[in-house]
C-alpha cells in the first residue's frame, strides 16, 4: 500500500513540475525583447522607467565604453550581424552614422516623426535629418549654452551679478576682450575673463554657415577664419587663462574663482560645475554671451531590419515624448529636454540653488529658440580634432601666422582625407 502512494505521489509530483515548466515556457515565449547599445549612463535611468510600463519587455541593455563604441556599431551596422534594436549616438559621431543606410526611415509611417519633431527646438530638427531631409534618429536632450559665472567675480569687477546685467555686458567680443583686459591688469594677473580659447570657440563653431566639407571639397567657413582673429587677441592679451579643457587645472579654477566665464551647454551644470566645484553652489549664475550656441546631444536611431520595430520605436516615443517620464528626468536630474513644451511647462518653476535661485529652465528655453542650425558634415569630428590642433600649434608660437595656420590646416586635412579636394 506505501509503495502504491509512493508510486502515485511521485507521478502527481511528476506531472506538476511538467505542468509548472509548460507555463514558465509559455511565460517566456510571451516575453518581449528589445536589444539597445549605449555608450551613456543615461541610458539605464530610462530603461528602468520604460520596463515599469512595459513589464512584458525583456531590455538588453549592452554599455560600451566610448572609446570603443562608434567602431563597433560602425562594424555591425556595415556586416549586419549582431545588430542591435536601438541605439545611442554621440552628437559628435551623429552626422556620420545616420548616412549610413541601416538607419529606420522615421518620416515614413507607423512613425511619422516629424509629429514629434514639431515639439522640439528648431536646432535640434535639423540634426536629426539626413542631407535628403528623412528623420533617421531622435534628440532628447537639449543643449543650448550659456556663460556660467561666478556672481562672486562679477560683483566686485563688473559692479552687478543680475543675469539680465551681466548679459548686457558681454554681448559682443569686444566687450568680453574688454572686460578680460581690465579683470586681469585689476586683479594682478589672478583672474581672467574666460578659462581658455575654447569658451570663443564652442560658441564660434555653432554658428557657421558652411560644413567643413561640400561637394567634396574642404570649406573653411569665414566664421572660422575671424574666430582665429579673437582667440589670438585672448591670447595675447590674457582675457583667457590658456587652460587645457577638461584638465585638472580648468576644474580646479572653478572652485578656485580665477576664471569668471566658462561658455558651456545645459549639461555643464549638474557634469561640469557641481561635480568639480559642489563648494561653490549659490556663487554661480547664467548670462547669454555674445552670440547663442548649443553644444553636444545624444540621439536614439533604430536599425531599419530589426524584427522589434515596433518595440523599437515604443523606446524611442518614450524617451522623447513621455510626459510623465520626462519631467521625472527634468526634475530629479536637472536634465533640459529636447520637448521644448515640457521645458516651458516646467520652466516658471524649476530653480538651481546652486545657481542662487535663478530659474534655469527659463533661461535654457529663451537660449534654445535662438540656437542657430549649424550644418553638419560626416567629416565633422575628425576635421574638428584637427583644427583644435592647429589652432593650439597657432597659439603657442609652433605656427607663425593665421595664414601659416590656415595653410598647415589644409595639408593635414588632405594626407588624412585624400578623397577631399583641398585648394
Amino acid at each position: 500500500m506505501k509503495k502504491r502512494l509512493f508510486s502515485l505521489s511521485m507521478i502527481v509530483g511528476l506531472a506538476l513540475t511538467f505542468l509548472l515548466a509548460g507555463c514558465s515556457q509559455a511565460s517566456n515565449e510571451n516575453k518581449k525583447e528589445l536589444t539597445i547599445w549605449t555608450f551613456t549612463d543615461e541610458a539605464k535611468y530610462a530603461v528602468e522607467k520604460f520596463k515599469e510600463k512595459h513589464p512584458d519587455v525583456d531590455v538588453n541593455l549592452l554599455f560600451i565604453t566610448n572609446d570603443n563604441y562608434v567602431q563597433k556599431l560602425i562594424s555591425v551596422l556595415q556586416v549586419e550581424k549582431n545588430v542591435p534594436d536601438v541605439f545611442f549616438v554621440e552628437n559628435a559621431y551623429w552626422p556620420q552614422i545616420k548616412q549610413i543606410p541601416r538607419l529606420e526611415n522615421l518620416s515614413k509611417e507607423p512613425y511619422n516623426a516629424e509629429e514629434i519633431l514639431a515639439k522640439q527646438f528648431p536646432y535640434i530638427q535639423n540634426i536629426e535629418k539626413d542631407e535628403e531631409g528623412i528623420v533617421r534618429g531622435l534628440g532628447y536632450q537639449g543643449t543650448p549654452g550659456a556663460f556660467y559665472y561666478r556672481r562672486d567675480l562679477t560683483k566686485k569687477y563688473l559692479g552687478t551679478d543680475d543675469p539680465k546685467e551681466v548679459s548686457e555686458l558681454i554681448s559682443s567680443w569686444d566687450k568680453v576682450m574688454e572686460i578680460g583686459k581690465r579683470v586681469y591688469e585689476e586683479s594682478d594677473g589672478q583672474v581672467h575673463a574666460l578659462s581658455s580659447w575654447s569658451d570663443i570657440d564652442i560658441v564660434e563653431s555653432s554658428n557657421i554657415k558652411e560644413p567643413w566639407v561640400v561637394d567634396g571639397k574642404l570649406v573653411i567657413d569665414d566664421v572660422r577664419v575671424k574666430e582665429l582673429d579673437l582667440v589670438k587677441e585672448a591670447r595675447d592679451t590674457n582675457v583667457e587663462a590658456k587652460y587645457e579643457v577638461w584638465g585638472p587645472a580648468w576644474t580646479a579654477s572653478m572652485q578656485k574663482g580665477s576664471v569668471m566665464f566658462y561658455a558651456e551647454p545645459t549639461w555643464g551644470l549638474p557634469y561640469i560645475f557641481e561635480k568639480n566645484a559642489p563648494e561653490t553652489a549659490g556663487k554661480w549664475g547664467l548670462a547669454h554671451g555674445p552670440k547663442s550656441f548649443s553644444s553636444g546631444g545624444t540621439y536614439l536611431a533604430m536599425y531599419n531590419k530589426s524584427q522589434n520595430k515596433d518595440l523599437a520605436w515604443e523606446f524611442m516615443k518614450f524617451y522623447t515624448t513621455d510626459e510623465e517620464f520626462l519631467k521625472e528626468l527634468a526634475e530629479s536630474q536637472q536634465y533640459f529636454l529636447s520637448n521644448k513644451e515640457i521645458d516651458e511647462e516646467l520652466a516658471p518653476e524649476l530653480t538651481s540653488d546652486f545657481l542662487a535661485g535663478q530659474k534655469y529652465f527659463e533661461f535654457f528655453v529663451e537660449a534654445g529658440e535662438q540656437v542657430p542650425s549649424a550644418p553638419q558634415s560626416k567629416y565633422d569630428n575628425d576635421i574638428n580634432k584637427l583644427w583644435t590642433e592647429k589652432v593650439n600649434d597657432f597659439l603657442n608660437g609652433r605656427l607663425k601666422t593665421k595664414e601659416d595656420m590656415l595653410e598647415s590646416f589644409k595639408t593635414e586635412v588632405g594626407h588624412n582625407f585624400p578623397e577631399i579636394e583641398v585648394n
